[in-house]
């Protein structure tokens, strides 16, 4: 795993870099650090959305937001018109999480290829809690 986790990814003709890290716990006995390998990022007028992964193919913790296209900067909530999806999917055989609540605080720049903010997630499996929170700074 790199140390300042900046990869590179491509999608067709995008090709993000930056940094997504923070939190991850599980009710109050576990939390973990998450530290993206690779982070993507689109702003375009068909999508907007802010990614982190950690982990490799099958064994990669993913952590994402979409939002609606053209969204300005400011802070979101679930359930508001901005947000289409707030996503925590971990390791294939880990507990699948239902996400519960959360909300996105994201800062454009002017020309809309760089985003930064914080990122947080909550979740529910039976009794237990999910809460990812993350920083993400990312271009495109």
């Amino acid at each position: 795993m790199p140390s300042d986790a900046r990869l590179e990814i491509k999608n067709g003709d995008v090709k993000s870099t930056g940094t997504m890290e923070g939190d991850i716990s599980i009710g109050d006995a576990k939390s973990s650090y998450f530290r993206a390998d690779s982070v993507h990022y689109v702003n375009s007028r068909l999508a907007l959305q802010v990614m982190g992964t950690q982990g490799e193919a099958e064994k990669s913790t993913v952590i994402a937001a979409s939002l609606r296209p053209q969204t300005p900067s400011g802070s979101y909530k679930l359930g508001g018109n901005e947000i289409n999806d707030l996503s925590y999917s971990p390791p294939r055989g880990d507990l699948l999480w239902t996400v519960t609540g959360g909300g996105i605080n994201i800062t454009f720049d002017e020309d809309g290829k760089r985003a930064h903010g914080t990122l947080q997630i909550f979740g529910k499996h039976l009794q237990q809690t999910l809460e990812v929170l993350v920083s993400f700074d990312v271009r495109n």
